[in-house]
């Protein structure tokens, strides 16, 4: 099955990749008797092969966004499509979700993890368990293939989730925090390592994090919110050189942009 081992992805990377728009798009969750609405007339244009980040205050309906991005809940109003297609539901071939909770399942062993959507899939036994290795070694967990998630540390978990995600070989990847809940060393470290990964297979990337430096690290262009209801504040374009080293988190213009950010959060945070 081409595209599914590691190998293949390299020698294919920007033949066939996918963005994602968002037009306008609203969201109103019904509490009984109340109304809460989390988004308001969000538009957002993610290009193929972009790193791009998503940030705002806490409760600005980030992760409700994600939700919609991975066809897991619907707007209600608006449209999110990839190409001609519009999600309405989850489309795993197309796009692969991580989020801040590895959700590995605990019987299974790293290697049967990161190869259990493929297993979802009908992929043959063989192509999966060697895409997974791949996948397992380019995240520095080849030796830990066959320990299962108790015997694996919190930045572990994380690697074989990051794993699992890139090993479906899906056009679009949705992160949805999935460092916060490790420290800052281990964060910065995985950081780094997925952006090795992400330049290897250059897939299209929507990531949600609470941390502005590690939105301007990572990320080409960042989307800020408002508090709630989440709406568009601005597109920051992060135009550091790649590949991105840990040295520019001190210089001038790594601090501009970071600034520039946190002043837009922490306006709509007085409104």
């Amino acid at each position: 099955m081409a595209g599914l081992s590691v190998v293949e992805t390299e020698q294919t990377a920007g033949s066939a990749g996918a963005g994602l728009r968002v037009e306008n798009v609203t969201h109103v969750f019904e509490t009984g008797a109340e109304s809460l609405m989390a988004l308001k007339g969000v538009s957002l244009d993610v290009e193929a092969e972009t790193f791009y980040g998503i940030v705002g205050p806490s409760g600005c309906g980030k992760s409700s966004l994600l939700l919609m991005m991975a066809g897991l809940l619907l707007p209600s109003e608006g449209r999110i499509a990839v190409g001609d297609k519009t999600v309405s539901k989850p489309l795993p071939e197309e796009i692969g979700v991580v989020f801040q909770e590895s959700s590995l399942l605990p019987w299974k062993t790293a290697r049967e993890n990161v190869e259990f959507p493929l297993y979802l899939r009908g992929i043959d036994r063989r192509v999966r368990e060697r895409a997974a290795l791949e996948m397992l070694e380019l995240v520095g967990l080849g030796e830990f293939a066959n320990h299962r998630p108790h015997e694996l540390s919190g930045g572990m978990k994380q690697r074989v989730a990051i794993a699992r995600g890139f090993c479906q070989d899906p056009d679009i990847l949705l992160m949805d925090e999935p460092f916060a809940a490790l420290d800052e060393q281990t964060r910065m470290t995985l950081g780094d390592e997925l952006l090795h990964l992400w330049d290897r297979n250059k897939k299209t990337v929507v990531f949600v994090t609470h941390s502005l430096t590690e939105a301007v690290y990572l990320c080409d262009k960042v989307a800020v919110m408002s508090a709630r209801p989440g709406e568009i504040l601005e597109i920051v374009d992060i135009d550091l050189p790649r590949p991105r080293t840990y040295d520019m988190m001190a210089t001038e213009k790594f601090g501009r942009l970071r600034a520039r950010i946190w002043e837009l959060i922490r306006r709509t945070q007085q409104r």
